[in-house]
């Protein structure tokens, strides 16, 4: 594959390729590297990541440009293991870049479109040191910095302790690896294409034709354990089979099919539960406000699970709601009719809840206020206000039945 930098920044390439070529030599370095972490990411089977930077030995601007940032961009990573970037804005950077090209002018036979005494005022123009001294002493106060904050394997100005709260809780909400393992076994055990056990992993193969679009074409051997063997195609949360499944099964369960594999709606006879419990699934919205930046609309899903009667809910606590919710195995059935006019009392009754549900999404705020808080102390950065957009949107009601 040949691509100009729009493939620098937000492009996974780690599944089919294992080496880079810079045909162009950038004058900001940190381009480098943000090419060479487009294949050089997780997921990556290969052992070693070739990176070759093409130049020209006796092109003057390929010289200057080596001289001036990239040897000693590399200089910096091999002595810290990290990249520190130019701290200098585009134009000294330039500047210094001519003045090396014009210290080699005289190295150069190459003829003038202007004339001489042009040409001589050019160079009396950078004669001096100054723009590279300067673009030089601003990296090396910059590379002090980073001695100071960051090793190669730590981060000495946040400590792991005052943000594990923070870590745990986003990992509960994102999903775990075994979250993603049984989301991707089930979700293709309902789509007919289960995978199969083997050594190294699973083996996804027979793929039905019209989940090509989401799963490929070609059988493949995969595994939910980070690193991956060679050969073997790591799936992680943000991959685009997990993507491609949950979009999915949510515009299934979201349109009217007559036989959905993921219903928004549950009738479950088990023995998880000693009396009928209503679990909820909602999803929230957040407006982030902050002086420095522009607001932002995130939102994120809830579970929910209460007993008695919409009109007077007695509310389990949210760790009681997931236990039951990751427990639950139907062991019976009721008759169509009955589980039928089950649902439609609780989805009919479903208004009465809008209070309780303002109230929740309002205590959801004020925990991710703290939280963003105590992130923003760590970081120094400005405060953040959260602000709950009501109402809730119900995304599925299910009923739990005492066997």
């Amino acid at each position: 594959m040949v691509a100009t930098d729009c493939l620098s920044e937000g492009v996974n390439l780690q599944e089919h390729f294992s080496a880079v070529i810079h045909y162009d030599l950038p004058w900001n370095p940190n381009r480098l590297e943000q090419r060479e972490g487009r294949v050089d990411r997780y997921g990556q089977t290969a052992t070693k990541i070739k990176c070759i930077v093409l130049y020209g030995q006796d092109n003057p601007i390929d010289g200057a440009v080596l001289d001036v940032l990239i040897r000693k961009a590399n200089k910096i990573h091999r002595a810290l293991g990290i990249s520190v970037p130019v701290p200098m804005e585009s134009n000294s950077v330039q500047k210094a870049v001519f003045k090396s090209l014009f210290d080699k002018v005289t190295e150069v036979k190459q003829l003038s479109l202007f004339p001489p005494e042009v040409e001589q005022l050019t160079l009396d123009l950078v004669v001096n040191d100054a723009p590279i001294v300067e673009v030089h002493q601003s990296w090396d106060r910059a590379v002090e910095r980073e001695k100071q904050n960051r090793t190669r394997f730590a981060q000495k100005a946040i400590k792991p302790e005052e943000i594990k709260q923070e870590l745990e809780e986003s990992d509960r909400i994102l999903g775990s690896q075994d979250d993603v393992k049984e989301f991707v076994l089930d979700a293709c055990a309902r789509l007919n294409c289960p995978l199969v056990k083997k050594k190294q992993g699973w083996l996804l193969s027979s793929i039905p034709q019209k989940f090509k679009f989401i799963l490929g074409s070609e059988s493949r051997l995969i595994t939910f354990d980070s690193p991956a063997l060679e050969g073997v195609e790591y799936i992680g949360r943000n991959h685009p089979i997990v993507e491609g499944l949950a979009r999915y099964l949510l515009e299934q369960a979201l349109t009217n099919s007559d036989s959905p594999i993921a219903s928004r709606c549950g009738f479950t006879v088990t023995d998880a539960v000693d009396k009928p419990i209503t679990i909820l699934l909602l999803r929230l919205r957040h407006l982030l406000s902050s002086p420095r930046n522009q607001d932002l609309l995130a939102e994120e899903c809830l579970i929910r699970a209460f007993t008695g009667s919409p009109s007077n809910p007695q509310w389990l606590s949210e760790a009681q709601a997931i236990a039951i919710w990751q427990k639950v195995e139907p062991l019976d059935d009721y008759p169509l009719k009955i589980m039928q006019n089950r649902m439609e009392r609780v989805v009919s009754s479903l208004p009465d809840l809008q209070g309780e549900l303002k109230y929740i999404a309002s205590s959801r705020a004020e925990v991710l206020q703290e939280s963003y808080q105590r992130v923003r102390a760590i970081t120094k950065e400005g405060a953040v206000k959260v602000k709950p957009q009501l109402p809730m949107d119900i995304l599925g009601v299910y009923w739990l039945q005492p066997l």
